[in-house]
C-alpha cells in the first residue's frame, strides 16, 4: 500500500485479500490478550482462513474464545519489541527503570 487515503489503501488490502485463491486461505498473525483483563500481549499466526465477500478474514469463534483481539496483521509477522515489555523486564530484573 502506497499513499491515498486511509480508507483506499484499506479497499485495496479488501481486494487484495479477495483475489486470493479461496482454496488456500489466507495467514495472519494475531496480537491479543487474554479476556476479560489479561496484562501480557501474546500473538498467534493462523494460517489458511477464509475471507469474506466484504474482504474481512473469518477468525474460527474457536480461536476467539477467551481473548481480547487487539489487532490482526497480514501473514506472518515477528513481534520485536511491545508495549510495557521492556519495563516488565527490567522490574523482573530488579533494574530501575528511569
Amino acid at each position: 500500500m502506497q499513499g491515498g487515503t486511509l480508507e483506499q489503501q484499506l479497499a485495496d488490502t479488501a481486494n487484495d485479500l479477495l483475489d486470493l485463491d479461496a482454496s488456500k486461505g489466507v495467514t495472519v498473525t494475531v496480537l491479543y490478550y487474554d479476556a476479560p483483563a489479561g496484562l501480557i500481549m501474546h500473538n498467534a499466526v493462523l494460517t489458511g482462513l477464509p475471507v469474506s465477500e466484504t474482504g474481512r478474514v473469518m477468525i474460527p469463534q474457536s480461536f476467539r474464545n477467551g481473548k481480547s483481539i487487539i489487532v490482526v496483521l497480514e501473514g506472518e509477522c515477528k513481534i520485536l519489541n511491545s508495549l510495557g515489555e521492556r519495563v516488565y523486564a527490567q522490574k523482573s530484573l530488579g533494574l530501575d527503570v528511569d
